[in-house]
């Protein structure tokens, strides 16, 4: 199962921080499935994607199994 973890305010506007998934597919696919409004976030730069504790900016890229999807806002320092 595709393990899904949210940060910040992703969690707070979906309303759940972690979910495991019984999924196969793309990035992108797991993405849209989850909120359509989050792809277009990421593409604009808004949102980070991680798979397996690593950034993945490649939305076609295949998971499935015991993958760590994390979706986080984009930092910004002050």
């Amino acid at each position: 199962m595709v393990r899904v973890r949210l940060y910040g305010w992703i969690a707070e506007e979906l309303g759940w921080r972690e979910r495991s998934l019984d999924f196969e597919g793309t990035l992108g696919d797991l993405i849209a499935a989850l909120n359509a409004d989050l792809m277009e976030l990421v593409f604009k730069g808004r949102v980070m994607v991680a798979v397996n504790h690593s950034l993945e900016r490649d939305l076609g890229r295949a998971v499935s199994g015991d993958d760590i999807i994390a979706l986080l806002p984009t930092f910004s320092g002050g």
